[in-house]
């Protein structure tokens, strides 16, 4: 069987069928687009094509934006900032001149200038609570059940910390929950009222709010030292 050949002015002789010629010369050519009757089958010829050639879909290695921004984000948060420059170094010398022991003071001063910061308390407050509570010994444990370098209430606190994933011994978790504790009390009952809540005392009971208001003596103490 002779396969049909078709003629244009432009594309000359072609065979007629899935050939590119043909396919072409049936999209382009102005003089096979002249007849209405074949411009329903250009319409089809175009379709046929599209779908005989689709797109390329991603490949299972690439990566959706919208999956990929909450990694991103994720990151970002958990970026640890480090703390540095004059006030570390000004909080180390603080802590110096109270004769806190320690091989590493700076790690100390660190932590809180960074409770500080985000709790938006002077640091200089947050490293006088740690030298009266524990002397900077991260792994005072207290008769009372308070632990760390600020002395953290397990009865009170533990419970968080358990929440949260707060490691207590840890210098940076248990400055930056102290710093939170005691920033709460502050908004609630003022800067000197707020400390003496830090420290716990029974209401009513003339010792322990004696023993509270020591605590607060010795804070201000060494808050108001000038060496």
């Amino acid at each position: 069987m002779q396969p049909q050949i078709a003629f244009c002015s432009r594309c000359r002789g072609m065979r007629v069928g899935w050939n590119q010629r043909y396919v072409l010369h049936s999209l382009r050519c102005r003089q096979w687009r002249r007849h209405s009757s074949r411009l329903f089958g250009l319409m089809f010829l175009t379709v046929v094509v599209f779908l005989a050639f689709p797109q390329p879909s991603k490949t299972v290695d690439s990566v959706d934006e919208a999956t990929a921004l909450p990694e991103q984000e994720a990151i970002v948060q958990n970026k640890v900032v480090q703390v540095s420059g004059p006030v570390v170094r000004s909080i180390e010398a603080f802590l110096t001149a109270h004769k806190i022991p320690g091989a590493d003071l700076k790690r100390l001063a660190q932590a809180i200038v960074a409770g500080a910061k985000k709790h938006d308390l002077d640091p200089r407050l947050i490293a006088s609570v740690v030298i009266v509570e524990s002397r900077g010994n991260p792994f005072a444990i207290s008769g009372k059940d308070a632990i760390g370098v600020m002395q953290i209430h397990l009865p009170t606190w533990g419970q968080t910390a358990d929440q949260e994933g707060i490691n207590l011994l840890k210098v940076e978790d248990n400055v930056d929950l102290g710093a939170r504790i005691l920033k709460n009390y502050i908004i609630n009952f003022g800067l000197w009222e707020g400390v003496k809540r830090y420290n716990g005392f029974f209401v009513d009971d003339p010792v322990s709010e004696g023993s509270a208001q020591e605590y607060v003596a010795k804070v201000q103490c060494i808050y108001e030292f000038r060496s």
